[in-house]
């Protein structure tokens, strides 16, 4: 009996030695390991894919853009790392998802904010009619993104779904791409109210004149033209526009509604 729970104890002792050295060796791998990721330039950054989501990018360009991560360590390098080298030239990302595929390879997937309307630009003080006014033409086309930013593309972005045309005026100084011009609660305050004379009214909107300095937009209908601005809530401007149509119709309003003034309604 003494001879067995000698080799009883015998085996513990050695069982436990083993666990330990078993231990320490994992430990030294995992070290070494990351050791190696973080220090050895052979896990340097030395190819990186860009994989395109929108026409609006051009992955030459992102390489360029990208170049200051080559020869860093993949291991490192962060999503925010390469959003903050893409912002000054895509401000509109939307998102972006990195694969590390070591040791070298760096995958980025960069998608941009979808754009919410097509954008024609009036180059002059023009009226709320879509014939006035002299237009720029170009070889590009032009949108407002989600955001608000202004983007052209030499091709069109809305695919297969169209977007409505909005007729931007009053710029100031013509917008370059990529800057950003117009406010998301502008751009939602024009299509609720878009959608509010189409469901409640039954108008049929023909054309959005926007004017960006004034804050203000115009809506030609099938029936008449109504002006709306950022300034009175809109849902002020629609009491406003139903005690119109409670004392008068559209007859006497072939041009235009304007519900913008508190206590008045002005119309010709």
């Amino acid at each position: 009996m003494r001879f067995l729970k000698q080799c009883s104890r015998f085996l513990s002792s050695v069982t436990s030695e083993l666990r330990a050295w078993i231990i320490i060796g994992i430990g030294t791998v995992a070290t070494s390991i990351l050791l190696a990721l973080l220090f050895s330039p052979f896990f340097n950054v030395r190819q990186i894919n860009i994989r395109r989501q929108d026409p609006r990018i051009d992955p030459a360009d992102v390489q360029h853009i990208l170049a200051p991560l080559f020869q860093e360590r993949l291991l490192l390098v962060t999503r925010g790392q390469i959003e903050s080298l893409l912002q000054a030239e895509y401000p509109d990302i939307d998102t972006i998802e990195i694969v590390k595929d070591y040791p070298s390879t760096l995958s980025v997937s960069i998608r941009l904010e979808p754009v919410v309307a097509r954008v024609v630009i009036d180059d002059s003080d023009a009226s709320e009619l879509t014939e006035s006014g002299a237009m720029l033409e170009t070889d590009s086309f032009s949108y407002i993104t989600r955001s608000g930013y202004y983007v052209q593309s030499p091709i069109k972005l809305s695919g297969s779904t169209p977007v409505p045309i909005l007729r931007f005026t009053d710029w100031g100084i013509r917008p370059q791409n990529g800057t950003h011009v117009i406010l998301p609660e502008f751009i939602e305050q024009i299509f609720t109210a878009r959608d509010i004379l189409r469901t409640e009214f039954g108008l049929v909107t023909l054309d959005i004149v926007v004017y960006v300095r004034a804050q203000e937009f115009h809506i030609r209908t099938n029936k008449t033209t109504i002006w709306f601005d950022l300034k009175n809530p809109l849902q002020v401007q629609f009491q406003r526009f139903r005690q119109f149509l409670k004392t008068l119709s559209f007859d006497v309003a072939k041009s235009y509604i304007d519900v913008r003034i508190q206590d008045k309604i002005i119309f010709r």
